[in-house]
């Protein structure tokens, strides 16, 4: 994943309805209230409701969505250690 470091990922969220996004990876999971997403940033779970990915690019990292978006939530690899686990261990 070193190599995401260097790739940019811009979230575009419009109204709460429309989900432009670059620095995607991989679509892990998705129904019409989660989707899962890889990012260069780690991932990311987004929360809603008549959740619609319209088209997405693996090559290219562009994905757009659609629906009614409640929440979005990241979670890193738990192998990364922080400042606090360094420091206590």
């Amino acid at each position: 994943m070193s190599e995401d470091k260097n790739i940019i990922h811009n979230v575009i969220i419009e109204q709460c309805k429309k989900i432009n996004m670059t620095g995607v990876r991989d679509v892990k999971a998705f129904d019409e209230e989660t989707v899962v997403l890889e990012t260069s940033k780690g991932t990311l779970t987004i929360k809603g409701e008549n959740l619609a990915i319209n088209s997405f690019s693996a090559s290219v990292g562009d994905l757009q969505m659609q629906g009614d978006v409640v929440g979005l939530v990241y979670s890193f690899d738990s192998n990364q250690k922080g400042l606090i686990k360094r420091i206590f261990k």
